[in-house]
């Protein structure tokens, strides 16, 4: 099966696992929801407007109205730059929130909670492993690694999934070239920072085998392959010429310091995959992912 196929979806038997799924408006939420059913799974979603993480009492409701077997936890702020200044936000909902999530999942559900290679400094020179030193360089990392840190250290069943450089339904990097590239505009991205661009489909199919295969602990999930932002934005740009989107653009690669930001990067964000594919959790390569998701949103706007 390529990595745009869509999978079919069975009948779900009474006793399908259910799953909460918190930040279900956001990138990965989405996809979780959409190919739940495919993988045996009845999947409640909550978006912030219909249940605030960081809100115990409302948290604990929920818990007791679904009856779930997964809570997969979504939410997040996850504007890196803007983190900087809403910090209060920023602790609120990527630190306080998997506490409040993880206590009152303590001996229930399992707590699924989504984390980011921003809980590292950016140093490495090659793939980094689960269990490697953090050092966040942003307010973002840190109140990430203290979301990992709360939910590991309530006790309770648990998996945290880190992941980068995720593009899905919604805005998303990807998205943005293309519209650059629509208008016309020549494009400037920066060719010094190195990571692993992940489709949110991928996965979402990843994280339910993951629960299925009995990970616990910290797992690294991302595509295959590694690129900068310059690399991805050159391949998106490619596959919009080839599908005939619209026409070539120039695509400049740039150092970072060319393009300052308020929250610090990392300039090597690789995520080891060994424990992963160890599990059988291979991801498609960055570029088949891309296709597959480029597949999908074309089915999305055609229909």
């Amino acid at each position: 099966m390529s990595a745009g196929d869509a999978s079919a979806k069975p009948p779900l038997a009474p006793d399908a696992a259910r799953w909460l799924v918190t930040g279900a408006g956001g990138q990965l939420g989405r996809a979780v929801i959409a190919l739940a059913a495919a993988h045996g799974v009845r999947a409640q979603g909550a978006t912030h407007a219909e249940l605030d993480v960081a809100d115990g009492p409302a948290v604990k409701r929920a818990l007791e109205q679904t009856r779930p077997h997964v809570v997969l936890n979504c939410a997040a702020f996850t504007a890196v730059d803007r983190c900087e200044t809403e910090r209060e936000a920023a602790e609120r909902a990527n630190a306080h929130a998997p506490f409040i999530l993880a206590t009152a999942c303590a001996g229930g559900p399992l707590l699924v909670q989504l984390s980011t290679d921003f809980v590292f400094d950016g140093r490495a020179c090659v793939p980094i492993p689960e269990d490697a030193p953090t050092a966040p360089s942003c307010v973002y990392g840190r109140t990430k690694l203290a979301g990992e840190r709360a939910v590991a250290e309530v006790g309770g069943e648990h998996l945290i999934v880190r992941t980068q450089w995720v593009f899905g339904p919604g805005a998303n990097f990807v998205r943005t070239i293309q519209r650059a590239a629509a208008r016309g505009d020549a494009l400037r991205v920066v060719d010094d920072q190195l990571g692993r661009p992940t489709w949110t489909t991928a996965l979402a199919r990843a994280i339910f085998r993951a629960v299925e295969a009995g990970a616990r602990g910290r797992l690294h999930l991302a595509c295959e392959g590694v690129a900068s932002w310059f690399d991805l934005a050159c391949a998106v740009v490619d596959a919009g010429v080839r599908r005939g989107q619209f026409r070539r653009v120039a695509v400049h690669a740039i150092p970072t310091r060319e393009m300052p930001r308020p929250a610090a990067r990392p300039a090597y964000g690789v995520l080891g995959l060994e424990r992963a594919r160890e599990l059988g959790l291979t991801l498609p390569h960055w570029r088949e992912a891309l296709d597959g998701y480029l597949d999908a949103e074309g089915g999305e706007r055609d229909a």
